[in-house]
C-alpha cells in the first residue's frame, strides 16, 4: 500500500459520502466521543454540522501491508448558532487496519479533546 499517497487522497477528500467509501461495510470508527460504530458517514456528518470547513493534514503515516499509523492537524472553525464562529487547530494520532482491497475495516482516533474545548471556552469568553 503506497501510505503517502493514500494520505495525499484523504486530505483532498470532501463530504461524508467521501469519507465513508474509504470503509469496507462491516468498517469500524471510534474516537475519544463517538463509541465503536459502522455509521462512519453519521460521524463525518457530526464533524461537518459542528466544524463545517473541517480540514485534516496528515503530518506522518507509516504502516504495513494492512495497517497504518499516522499523525495529524485538524484545523476547522466551531460553529456557533448565536455569533461568529471560533477557529480551532487540534493534534491526533490514528490507526487504521485495511482488508486486502484497501478499505479500512477499523479506525481509531487518538486525540486530547481538552485541546479544542479550550479554544472554543477561550472563544466564547473573548
Amino acid at each position: 500500500m503506497d501510505w503517502e499517497a493514500w494520505a495525499r487522497a484523504y486530505e483532498s477528500m470532501d463530504g461524508p459520502d467521501a469519507f465513508a467509501a474509504l470503509f469496507a461495510p462491516e468498517g469500524v470508527f471510534c474516537d475519544p466521543v463517538t463509541p465503536w460504530t459502522t455509521d462512519v458517514r453519521m460521524v463525518a456528518s457530526d464533524t461537518d454540522a459542528i466544524f463545517p470547513d473541517w480540514a485534516q493534514r496528515i503530518d506522518t503515516i507509516r504502516g504495513g501491508d494492512d495497517w497504518a499509523v499516522f499523525e495529524w492537524t485538524g484545523t476547522g472553525t466551531f460553529a456557533r448558532p448565536d455569533g461568529p464562529g471560533i477557529p480551532i487547530v487540534m493534534e491526533g494520532a490514528t490507526i487504521i487496519v485495511v482488508d486486502a482491497n484497501g478499505l479500512i475495516l477499523t479506525w481509531r482516533d487518538y486525540l486530547d479533546t481538552n485541546e479544542p474545548m479550550g479554544q472554543i471556552s477561550a472563544g466564547l469568553a473573548g
